[in-house]
């Protein structure tokens, strides 16, 4: 679910009528500490998305900044933690804002805006809202084990004319189709659900087409079900200089033939690009340019160019196997109501009873240079898994109490403890 996000101001306080006399001591100190991160902040990355989070504390014998230092540091140590963030760069940048080391900040890598979204205290307790613009490089890989789904789509020939060579107009579908196969028999990270044959989208970002783009991957992970898309395109299938005829009759090849893929794996969640990859090699083409070539044959697929392509696309799914280690499992919430949800992730995602889950309502906003950024309100409910099924799960609150304000479509963290 989309919908416009106000930007909150980054000196926005609302404080209970009893404690005004602490007002103007309050600001001025959590906003010096904001203000001087905020001047020193990064610019934000692509891979940068928002995390909103709550942090309470008791104040105990008046002690407010106390108080205030405990809450701070509860709400970001959750919007780091749920971001992916290393537990080292989540107390670096804990007690960097805490003390105002802003060495310390900057080191993490990680927090590139942070704002004071709400303060309150109500019967003794104070809570703090904040809100984080993270980049999480350096990104834990979960111990979960949880397997992420994915869907392919059809891959794109970006020159098609250089396919009429053997005539290869329908090797951007086999490849991708060799890759969901590779990948559906030997990945141990990644939960294969969908191909789709139907729709092509290019590896190459393309600002104009951005939205497009992030709405047909959404689409596309919505329909088969699944938290990360990979499309591709073979950008390079030109032929090399040709060997003199000398050569040519002594080898039977006909010169040099090139093989470059690019592969996007995006969050089909938010959209977002996660990681683009780049494969190039070549190999002897010893097929006659003039004949048709069925590249669905085991006579193609056994040329030193088929079997070139086929070791590519073994690098290929390595690289997306150590990749999907370290991306963070996210499951949708597909039914919702006041004493339970059900999510889909599963038993094929090594999911079991008594698993635990954080929910996230997603609502994403579009930043003044027109760009969609994920945001994710990090919500108070804690769900525990109590039945499992092929594909989903269902689960509910540890104490059986009401789940208010759940909707299909919010997202579920698993809860990894460090």
């Amino acid at each position: 679910m989309e919908q416009n996000v106000r930007k909150p101001s980054k000196t926005e306080l609302s404080i209970e009528p009893s404690m005004k006399a602490h007002r103007k001591q309050t600001r001025s100190k959590l906003i010096a500490a904001l203000s001087v991160l905020l001047l020193s902040s990064p610019v934000a990355s692509l891979h940068a998305a928002w995390y909103q989070s709550t942090g309470s504390a008791k104040v105990i014998n008046g002690q407010i900044d106390k108080a205030r230092k405990k809450a701070v540091e509860e709400a970001v140590k959750e919007a780091l933690l749920f971001s992916g963030a290393s537990v080292t760069s989540t107390q670096q940048v804990t007690n960097g804002l805490l003390t105002q080391d802003m060495f310390m900040v900057r080191s993490s890598g990680v927090v590139n805006e942070i704002e004071t979204v709400n303060e309150s205290i109500l019967n003794g307790e104070l809570s703090i809202t904040l809100r984080a613009d993270i980049f999480a490089e350096d990104r834990q890989c979960f111990t979960t084990g949880y397997q992420k789904s994915i869907s392919v789509v059809n891959f794109n020939i970006q020159h098609q004319e250089q396919a009429q060579v053997g005539q290869l107009y329908q090797l951007g579908q086999v490849v991708s189709k060799t890759i969901f196969n590779k990948l559906h028999s030997q990945s141990t990270n990644l939960n294969v659900r969908s191909y789709t044959p139907n729709l092509i989208l290019p590896a190459v970002e393309q600002p104009q087409s951005q939205q497009l783009k992030f709405n047909e991957i959404k689409e596309i992970s919505r329909q088969s079900d699944s938290q990360l898309v990979l499309s591709g395109s073979l950008t390079d299938l030109s032929l090399g200089k040709a060997n003199n005829q000398i050569s040519q009759w002594l080898t039977g090849a006909y010169g040099i033939r090139f093989f470059e893929m690019q592969l996007s794996l995006h969050d089909g969640y938010s959209g977002e690009l996660l990681q683009s990859f780049n494969f190039q090699s070549d190999a002897v083409w010893d097929l006659d340019p003039k004949d048709k070539i069925n590249i669905h044959s085991r006579q193609f697929w056994l040329t030193q160019y088929g079997q070139m392509i086929d070791n590519t696309l073994d690098k290929a799914i390595n690289e997306l196997e150590n990749i999907a280690q370290c991306v963070n499992s996210k499951a949708y919430v597909i039914d919702a109501n006041s004493t339970m949800l059900r999510l889909n992730l599963g038993s094929e995602n090594s999911v079991n009873i008594g698993d635990k889950f954080k929910v996230l309502h997603q609502a994403n906003f579009v930043d003044q240079a027109g760009h969609t950024r994920p945001h994710f309100i990090i919500s108070p409910y804690k769900v525990v898994v109590s039945q499992t099924y092929a594909n989903s799960a269902v689960a509910s609150t540890e104490d059986q109490s009401y789940l208010a304000n759940i909707q299909i479509g919010d997202i579920l963290m698993p809860v990894v403890h460090n």
